[in-house]
């Protein structure tokens, strides 16, 4: 069974960033990819230029802006251009265990019947001196098909599934935001296979930064694309689109301090140390020249 890796980078990415998440899942990891694919959407700068050339690991593919509208395009060309039965999902700013891609390919190779695994992630500051705390998500199909009601059941920077029932399901809709979410609720509509690990999978960039973006007017906008699409798929029922509606109408609208507030009441903050394991990863990235 091969596994492989799909990301995407545009020009509004870090080149720190982009460089250590590279460093981190393509270079110190317990298993490698069999193959990896990036698709660099339009012009980017030389920056991320020169860190996209230095993974010569990575087959990337240059496409002009007019042939890619954002990243479900991007990422689902990325899929359609790889040879690999397992597809894992790369963000560009989170860092990652180094046992990530090991972990997900032995749940497929375990469980023949799985279409999509994940894992549990811990939030940071951009810079990983502060702990947020946990996004703990459901291990199994019943409990997982449950909270998809209420919020995302998986952890993007965490996620792997098969090549071949991502297709079968379109791959990522065209929405403007939480298009994962999406594809997420057409894979439990369609009651294919799906599971979660207890173990920690990636180290994501979160918190206040995070916030910030999602009370921007684009990204309201694009969560009402998404949440007409799963209303309008059967993920959720009418009165549950309405109720997210609500709640998401008046959650955006908040300020910026109470808004970080809550959200910071939806993590697991018991621990706030930096775990040994991001130490190791943090110094061995940065050491890469």
């Amino acid at each position: 069974m091969r596994i492989g890796g799909i990301l995407s980078v545009y020009k509004g990415d870090s080149p720190i960033f982009l460089k250590q998440a590279l460093e981190s899942i393509i270079r110190n990891q317990t298993k490698i990819f069999d193959e990896c694919v990036g698709v660099i959407e339009g012009e980017i700068s030389h920056e991320l230029e020169d860190v996209c050339k230095s993974f010569s690991e990575i087959k990337w593919l240059n496409v002009v802006e007019s042939d890619v509208f954002g990243l479900p395009m991007a990422l689902n060309m990325a899929v359609e251009n790889l040879n690999a039965e397992v597809v894992l999902k790369i963000d560009t700013d989170d860092l990652y265990s180094s046992r990530r891609i090991e972990w997900s390919y032995s749940a497929f190779k375990n469980d023949e019947s799985l279409d999509l695994h994940g894992g549990q992630i811990q939030e940071f500051s951009n810079d990983f001196k502060l702990n947020y705390g946990y996004r703990n998500v459901p291990l199994n199909q019943r409990d997982i098909e449950k909270y998809f009601k209420y919020r995302n059941p998986f952890n993007g920077p965490s996620v792997a599934f098969r090549r071949d029932s991502f297709l079968k399901m379109g791959g990522f809709p065209q929405v403007g935001a939480n298009e994962d979410y999406c594809l997420w609720g057409l894979y439990i509509v369609n009651k294919l296979c799906v599971s979660n690990s207890s173990k920690t999978y990636a180290f994501m960039r979160g918190g206040r930064d995070l916030v910030s973006r999602r009370i921007t007017k684009a990204y309201r906008l694009g969560e009402f694309q998404a949440l007409k699409f799963m209303k309008d798929s059967g993920s959720i029922t009418y009165s549950q689109y309405l109720s997210h509606i609500f709640v998401k109408h008046i959650s955006r609208r908040l300020p910026m301090v109470l808004n970080s507030y809550l959200y910071s009441k939806l993590r697991n903050n018991i621990e706030h140390k930096i775990p040994k394991e991001l130490e190791d990863i943090i110094q061995t990235v940065q050491n890469e020249k």
